[in-house]
């Protein structure tokens, strides 16, 4: 004689595993359409130069799906005249996110960690978000890993060998499929609580941060036409190259606008070599090592136009203020409270997408192997946090104040 599971225990457990079943399902297409509109762009790249060959350009374009999981990049230079260095070859780690990319296959993730979590038993959020995120995770960290292992690109002209680190590949693109398809997870069984609210609130607060700071960069590239122009030339100059690059940071706006952030926010962006370079605080560049004092004897000014930048954080936190409200039910007498929650949310993307986006390149023409930018850590965790929750519980006040208003009488027919 045999025990049968309870029927409400052996449920949950078929509902469990359908859940990861659908989760990994939809986290393995999200990386396939990366990779797939990646080789697009790389298609694109090989009709645009020419130069290698079609079999370099797809392995240009699995570099760039696994550059935008932030898969570390292991780069090994033979001397000039890649750099002005004495040393017959040495081995750089780089890094460089074309956060477009990024973007979409977050997007994508979070969508079918929803799809997997809809046919749910009512069960706990953090239990759906969990089971999707496993799904989702495993088959992209074996996927990426995998993938990894195709990328070995060799360019002699310039004496540089790149191969992408398997581990961060498995790592980064595994943890960004887990956290896309577990927070739809949980936005999807958990959409009438106040917390998926604050988390709406915070992504749209964070999404209008990114999108405000692009658009700034363009409206102050027409107001600074010359400096426009030295940058129009520097990439024409490059010929078909310089339109790839170009191309490239088109990818990378979110990731300039999330370091971008830092100064708007009050912050400071730091520049560091082999030791520390340069800051860029609101809105000037300043010399903090020896060579970045080579380089820059004195602060550098910017232009004035860019302190228009400085209002983004408090206009996005409002606007995820009020996103907060406008998807909850609570009380409105708890609304700036709401606000407040989503603009805690907001300065916590803020820091995640400043070390997130944190570049590691190749500097050409300063006499050190690489340089690293990434904010500075406790200055912007204090400045976001305190934009995020002003303006997000202003935001979330002034919707609560318009949906309280009371409306007039509709007249009524004779």
């Amino acid at each position: 004689m045999t025990e049968e599971a309870p029927p409400g225990r052996s449920g949950a457990l078929t509902d469990g595993g359908r859940t990861v079943g659908r989760a990994a399902i939809g986290g393995v297409l999200a990386f396939l359409a990366l990779v797939a509109i990646c080789q697009v762009l790389a298609v694109a790249q090989f009709l645009l130069v020419g130069a290698y060959g079609l079999w370099s350009w797809v392995k240009i374009g699995l570099l760039t799906a696994l550059l935008s999981l932030r898969a570390d990049v292991v780069a090994t230079v033979q001397g000039p005249p890649f750099f002005q260095t004495t040393a017959e070859s040495m081995t750089l780690n780089w890094r460089f996110v074309p956060m477009v990319l990024t973007i979409g296959f977050l997007w994508l993730a979070a969508r079918s960690g929803r799809r997997a979590a809809r046919p749910g038993l009512g069960r706990p959020p953090l239990v759906a978000a969990g089971l999707a995120a496993a799904g989702a995770g495993v088959p992209v960290a074996i996927l990426s890993a995998v993938s990894s292992t195709l990328v070995n690109l060799f360019f002699p002209e310039l004496g540089l060998r790149l191969r992408v680190d398997p581990s961060s590949a498995a790592l980064w693109g595994g943890l960004l499929a887990a956290a896309g398809s577990g927070t739809g997870a949980y936005l999807e069984e958990a959409r009438d609580r106040a917390s998926a609210a604050a988390i709406r609130g915070g992504l749209t607060a964070y999404t209008w941060a990114l999108g405000f700071l692009a658009v700034g960069v363009f409206v102050i590239a027409t107001l600074e036409p010359s400096v426009t122009r030295e940058y129009v030339d520097g990439v024409t100059g490059l010929g078909a190259g310089g339109g790839v690059l170009f191309g490239y940071h088109l990818l990378a706006l979110p990731a300039q606008s999330a370091l971008l952030l830092a100064p708007a926010s009050g912050s400071c962006l730091e520049f560091i070599g082999e030791g520390p370079m340069f800051d860029l605080c609101p809105w000037r560049l300043v010399a903090t090592g020896p060579a970045g004092e080579g380089f820059l004897p004195q602060a550098l000014a910017l232009s004035p136009w860019f302190w228009l930048l400085s209002a983004v954080p408090v206009v996005a936190a409002m606007l995820g203020g009020r996103r907060a409200v406008t998807a909850s039910t609570v009380a409105r007498e708890r609304a700036v409270g709401l606000g407040a929650a989503a603009g805690l949310i907001f300065a916590l993307l803020a820091l995640v997408g400043g070390w997130f986006a944190a570049t590691q390149l190749f500097p050409f023409i300063i006499p050190v192997p690489s340089v690293s930018v990434h904010p500075e850590w406790v200055r912007m965790a204090t400045t976001a946090l305190g934009w995020g929750v002003l303006g997000g519980g202003l935001g979330a006040w002034l919707a609560a104040r318009r949906y309280a208003e009371p409306e007039l009488p509709s007249p009524t027919s004779a």
